[in-house]
């Protein structure tokens, strides 16, 4: 029997989170599928992280067992097209991906009419090792919050806000909570000294509201010990299905923008 681990892409519209629910379309659903249909019966199948419904993935990591070797593009034939697997690695039994060293997370926003260098301010706030107690939607009795950020960096894009932060770790919700409370410091609504506040709940309580999970991408996860092999023909498939998202979408937004401008919506 031997142990993989795998970098997989998905888009999140339309999951019911990553993690398995029997009732519910999941991605770790369809991947314990997808393994059976190639034979393996037991993968017992383990990410690097859960993302919640709408929130989409670029470098989850999971690993299973197989006692025959699988490739990526042997999973994606068997995978729909909203999730595609395109790099592997063989590991070893005791590999366990949610012992990462740092996840990457990426947060679009939408709008130019924000005060971005008050929003630099605060980002540079996170950085170094807090209690995430007021970023964290609902966390069991007696579980720290405490988490470390390793970088965190805001800038703008045309009519776009891009956030990125890495962290060694991320309690539930935490980067959705977090871009809530620097989108309310970018538009002027509360200060910085209330974002310090806010990292320090001894002092200060007060549960943030998540933002929308759609903007909301897990890009990477890292080790120390783990080297991903590519498999050019799933990488390639992914950048279509990609650039396929890229035009649909796209379209969607200029199409409504001239709804816009001509005053039908």
């Amino acid at each position: 029997m031997m142990k993989f681990a795998f970098k997989i892409a998905y888009f999140g519209d339309n999951f019911h989170g990553s993690q398995f629910q029997p009732d519910q379309r999941t991605v770790e659903g369809e991947v314990i599928n997808a393994l059976r249909r190639l034979g393996v019966e037991n993968p017992r199948l383990r990410s690097a992280g859960r993302t919640d419904a709408g929130v989409h993935a670029y470098g989850q990591v999971i690993s299973f067992y197989s006692e025959d070797k699988i490739f990526p593009r042997m999973l994606n034939a068997e995978l729909p097209e909203d999730i595609t697997a395109w790099a592997w690695a063989k590991v070893s039994e005791d590999f366990d991906p949610r012992r990462a060293k740092s996840r990457v997370y990426t947060y679009v926003m939408y709008g130019s009419d924000y005060d971005i260098s008050a929003m630099r301010k605060a980002v540079k706030e996170l950085i170094g090792v807090h209690d995430f107690s007021n970023f964290t939607k609902k966390f069991g009795e007696g579980e720290s919050c405490v988490r470390e950020i390793i970088s965190a960096d805001i800038r703008a894009d045309r009519e776009f806000i891009i956030f990125e932060i890495e962290g060694n770790a991320f309690t539930w919700n935490m980067v959705r909570c977090i871009v809530t409370a620097i989108m309310e410091i970018g538009k002027q609504h509360r200060s910085i000294e209330w974002f310090r506040d806010l990292l320090n709940p001894e002092k200060h309580k007060e549960r943030v509201e998540p933002a929308p999970p759609y903007g909301l991408i897990l890009k990477d996860v890292k080790y120390d010990d783990v080297e991903f092999e590519i498999d050019d023909y799933a990488f390639k498939t992914l950048q279509s299905r990609i650039e396929d998202r890229i035009i649909y979408h796209g379209t969607i937004f200029k199409l409504f923008s001239l709804f816009r401008q001509s005053g039908i919506s």
